[in-house]
């Protein structure tokens, strides 16, 4: 065997163990980067753990991370909403997959002003978790879609005003 055969096998056993590295070394490395405020690369280990074994207890830790990172530091809602969902398809029986799922129809709903697709979260959202605690706001959302907030705000406090008046009426003959 030459060098150059050499060199092109030892290049080729370096690219496989960067490749073979356990989840738990990514998912410490994600967290570092994340910690350092280095988004990408928490992103890239991250998404390297959900599509290397996207069944284990990382992964899903991992795709909340990402979901995250998207929503609260990169600041990419539509990215955010498309994690949230995907945390809620891998991991539909985790104690977190509802508030993913409400959050999705939450970015599509105020953020984005993707009504329609708000709507089918929300209502699906209501259909699999009836007993959620956020269902009553997953329903004052659909209530509420598209309508504009300072008319939300002026009726509310309109009455809010008239059931004052009308008990302070009946309490004073």
């Amino acid at each position: 065997m030459n060098m150059k055969n050499i060199a092109v096998l030892f290049i080729f056993f370096l690219i496989l163990s960067g490749c073979s590295r356990s989840s738990d070394t990514l998912y410490k490395e994600g967290t570092t980067a994340e910690g350092q405020k280095d988004f990408p690369t928490a992103l890239e280990r991250y998404g390297q753990i959900v599509d290397k074994d996207p069944t284990s207890a990382l992964a899903e830790s991992s795709q909340y991370r990402i979901a995250l990172i998207y929503n609260n530091d990169v600041h990419d809602v539509e990215r955010a909403a498309l994690a949230y969902r995907k945390f809620n398809a891998l991991f539909p029986n985790s104690s977190t997959a509802p508030t993913c799922l409400f959050l999705a129809g939450f970015l599509y709903n105020n953020d984005m002003k993707r009504t329609d697709s708000a709507k089918a979260i929300y209502e699906e959202f209501i259909r699999r978790y009836p007993n959620h605690e956020l269902v009553k706001s997953a329903r004052f959302e659909l209530e509420t879609m598209g309508k504009d907030p300072t008319q939300l705000i002026h009726t509310d406090s309109t009455t809010v005003g008239d059931s004052l008046s009308t008990k302070n009426a009946a309490s004073n003959p």
